[in-house]
């Protein structure tokens, strides 16, 4: 009987290691890393999105935070420049970038959107 219950858990954890399980990391998050996770844009919200906007207001269409890809700051507030990405609603990989400069929008590109 020992025996059997001992081959039960060895097989368990066996799966959850090939299967890639990581029970550390369902314990670790956090209700803003799932709320953040889940924020999505579509193609329609995309379309909503205006040069002259804040980030505010783009995370208010888009209805979440997005990802700082990146971020230059050369110390003029005016020239600070940032990029934010959402994963899309789409096909598989689809994404949008939104490049904003002191504040504002100055560009948005995507791909996969629908």
């Amino acid at each position: 009987m020992k025996k059997v219950i001992v081959s039960i858990i060895v097989v368990g954890v066996l799966l959850m290691v090939f299967c890639g399980c990581n029970t550390n990391r369902l314990t670790r998050n956090t209700d803003a890393d799932i709320i953040k996770s889940e924020a999505t844009i579509s193609r329609d919200e995309f379309e909503k999105i205006e040069t002259g906007m804040t980030y505010d207001e783009v995370c208010e269409i888009v209805g979440g935070e997005g990802t700082l890809g990146s971020n230059v700051d050369i110390g003029d507030e005016e020239y600070k420049t940032e990029i934010y990405q959402w994963s899309g609603e789409g096909t598989v990989g689809a994404n949008a970038n939104v490049t904003f400069q002191g504040g504002k929008v100055v560009s948005k590109a995507q791909i996969g959107l629908e």
